[in-house]
């Protein structure tokens, strides 16, 4: 994935960002701010505006939520980075939870993307791993100072362990959603200290489980292709059979007659059929008549398409061994014709072309937002 993230930064060279990726309703919230620094010996550090892409949120019920930047289709990335900030916050892990983020890159972007909300390359713990320690850290000293304050107690004599704040000597503990309230009203650390990396619990440990798995093994768990809304259509999409191909032109006449079909719309990657289910929009998918135009379309047949990808991926494979040790030969194998995940997507419009809500399965959070509004407003 490395040629997506040479692709994707607008302030590195591909040779060193290959260097660099190689060598690298709360009470209280936590914002950090943390421009990339130059990962590799001699890389030069992007010039990144400090922006607050991080956040943390410590409710009064001692929760804490981390709000994830980066999309989780199973990867496990909301668990991973939440492990980060419990790690340094030293919150027992059973007060953790995670949320995704909203769709805005000036306050989420990927820090080895450049300027874009975006997950992919197996970049979400690489780039989240130092800012969310920082956040954890200088949340877990903000809730010292509450408790110093409170307690009229030095606060180097204050410790924090599985969510508890504590005074040992005078027998004071605390819970975090305690002193949230507190903590929320004092200056955030602007150099906190980051734990020893062999004092780590959670990181790296085997008896943290993941935060999705409840909800996903009960059905709770909500995904894009399972919002529902008042008076809701559905929608199948009848793609050409070879990429590139056109709509040359359609009947819909059998499709409407379907029914359940409220209707049927071209769209630029094909026909779209509306229904007021989702049977009755494949129905209505199945029975349409289109006529196809593939003067552009893609004529290479799988084998010779393979042909290619692999030619791109060695020289790719040959640029990045130039950058790494001797010792280590890096090598590639590719076979995957199939997408690797299904994507979904719903729409609620209240006012119009000016107001809408979505729920869309994917990677670029904003990207998709801009396009999405772009599209509604044609």
């Amino acid at each position: 994935m490395v040629p997506m993230l040479a692709r994707r930064s607008p302030h590195l060279s591909r040779r060193d960002l290959l260097k660099s990726s190689a060598a690298m309703g709360g009470a209280l919230v936590i914002a950090t701010y943390f421009p990339l620094p130059a990962l590799g010996a001699d890389a030069p550090a992007p010039k990144l505006e400090p922006k607050p892409n991080a956040f943390i949120r410590i409710a009064p019920d001692d929760t804490v939520t981390v709000i994830v930047k980066h999309l989780d289709k199973g990867q496990g990335i909301a668990t991973g980075l939440s492990t980060i900030v419990a790690e340094e916050l030293d919150a027992d892990w059973a007060q953790m939870r995670a949320e995704f983020a909203p769709a805005n890159a000036a306050l989420y972007n990927n820090l080895l993307f450049g300027p874009i909300q975006a997950t992919g390359g197996s970049s979400s713990v690489a780039n989240s791993w130092m800012q969310l320690r920082l956040a954890g850290a200088a949340a877990r000293e903000m809730l010292v100072a509450a408790a110093a304050e409170e307690w009229q107690l030095p606060a180097t004599e204050i410790t924090v362990e599985r969510g508890i704040v504590r005074h040992a000597g005078k027998s004071k503990t605390a819970r975090f959603g305690a002193l949230a309230e507190k903590a929320a009203k004092l200056p955030v650390p602007q150099n906190p200290t980051l734990k020893d990396p062999k004092n780590f619990r959670l990181v790296g440990s085997t008896a943290v489980k993941r935060l999705d798995t409840p909800a996903k093994i009960t059905g709770k768990q909500i995904y894009a292709m399972d919002v529902k809304r008042p008076n809701m259509l559905y929608a199948v999409l009848a793609r050409a059979p070879k990429f590139g191909g056109t709509v040359k032109s359609f009947d819909a006449g059998a499709a409407k007659a379907v029914s359940g079909v409220i209707d049927v719309v071209q769209v630029p990657t094909g026909v779209a059929v509306l229904g007021k289910t989702t049977w009755a929009a494949k129905q209505g998918r199945d029975a349409l008549k289109i006529e196809w135009d593939f003067t552009q379309a893609e004529t290479r047949s799988t084998t010779e398409t393979f042909g290619a990808a692999g030619a791109l991926w060695r020289r790719r494979i040959s640029e990045l061994s130039e950058c790494l040790p001797s010792s280590i030969s890096p090598r590639i194998a590719i076979r995957a014709p199939a997408r690797s995940s299904l994507s979904a997507a719903a729409a609620y419009c209240t006012g119009g072309a000016t107001s809408w809500s979505g729920w869309i399965a994917t990677r670029f959070n904003a990207l998709t937002k801009r396009d999405s509004s772009d599209e509604r407003r044609r």
